[in-house]
């Protein structure tokens, strides 16, 4: 399957350039040289577009429309007149795959394309050194001192303040059950992948998901760290915010960590778990807990990798002896504020 012209620099922006499943997943996506060629003007205003293709004004802003509605591209947060292509491969496929139109060819095509073609834009991304997506905020009970926990440190928080809420399936266990992965996954039924604001505006927009009360919001916060699952937030401080709680059998970007070596792909949290080892009784469950596969036996003790520890505090939160906890070990400015 060739790459659709109009779009290989789209496809080279993504990381992809000469991926033949993402050239799939493009002539799935677009209906004809219409679409193909909105597409490839963007970004811009319905006139804008128009006005770059030829297609009459209305015509294209229907299909631009249609288009938003699929998931194939978004509004412009900042200026809702204007529209524009998704930025990154994750984005991409998250709105795709989260809507009720995708195929199981599309869910195969996104599996390969994310288990044996990112090695290119990984390195491409490391070479940059681009900010992570993502960051992870601590369990705050597992939090050793508990004024150090900021607002921006908070889960609960996000939630308490939103004015909308709502939640969706896991976007990665979806992928990964229609690929025979994650059959023993953690994760509890209720959708837990949440977002506020703009993000969870988009998400009624599109008739997707479930609006939530912050009641239900912070009971499945709880719930989803009883499961063992790592809360990760976009990446700095905003209003419009979404939480993923994560799992290593399912979940992307937990992936990129342990399977392509880069743990770039998320931010650690503030804070870093440290052992009383006196304490410690030598049951093993922090091992099995840790998601990031920081933690190993050495002996009768548990041995931290504290390059690999994200500071979730997953593993203290179930540690019978509490020899567990997590401590303040980098400051406020760690979190990127835009």
């Amino acid at each position: 399957m060739s790459m659709p012209a109009q779009l290989k620099d789209y496809a080279a922006q993504l990381g992809f350039p000469e991926s033949p499943n993402l050239a799939r997943i493009f002539n799935l996506l677009y209906d004809g040289p219409d679409d193909l060629a909105l597409v490839a003007a963007l970004p811009g205003t319905a006139e804008e577009v128009a006005a770059k293709t030829g297609i009459p004004e209305a015509r294209t802003r229907k299909r631009l429309m249609e288009m938003v509605q699929k998931g194939v591209i978004i509004v412009d947060f900042k200026n809702f007149s204007r529209f524009r292509r998704f930025p990154a491969m994750i984005e991409l496929r998250d709105s795709l795959v989260a809507g009720t139109e995708v195929s199981e060819e599309q869910l195969k095509l996104w599996e390969r394309l994310v288990q044996d073609e990112c090695g290119p834009m990984i390195e491409g991304l490391k070479s940059r050194e681009i900010a992570p997506m993502v960051r992870v905020v601590p369990i705050e009970k597992t939090v050793e001192a508990r004024n150090t926990v900021l607002d921006v440190d908070s889960a609960r928080k996000i939630f308490q303040d939103a004015n909308i809420i709502t939640a969706m399936p896991c976007v990665c266990r979806k992928i990964a059950r229609a690929n025979g992965r994650g059959e023993d996954c953690p994760a509890p039924p209720d959708a837990i992948c949440m977002q506020t604001g703009l993000f969870a505006a988009g998400v009624t927009a599109r008739g997707l998901g479930e609006k939530l009360t912050r009641e239900e919001a912070l009971r499945r916060v709880g719930v989803a760290e009883e499961a063992g699952l790592v809360h990760l937030i976009r990446n700095n401080v905003q209003k419009d915010m979404f939480m993923c709680n994560c799992c290593s059998c399912c979940c992307t970007g937990l992936h990129f960590v342990l399977n392509y070596n880069y743990p770039a792909a998320v931010a650690p949290s503030r804070f870093s778990i440290r052992l009383d080892p006196d304490l410690c009784s030598n049951c093993g469950e922090c091992v099995d807990r840790c998601q990031f596969k920081a933690i190993t036996m050495n002996g009768d003790l548990p041995e931290i990798a504290d390059d690999r520890c994200m500071g979730c505090g997953n593993c203290a939160l179930t540690c019978p002896e509490e020899a567990l906890s997590l401590v303040e070990t980098r400051p406020r400015e760690h979190i990127r504020v835009k």
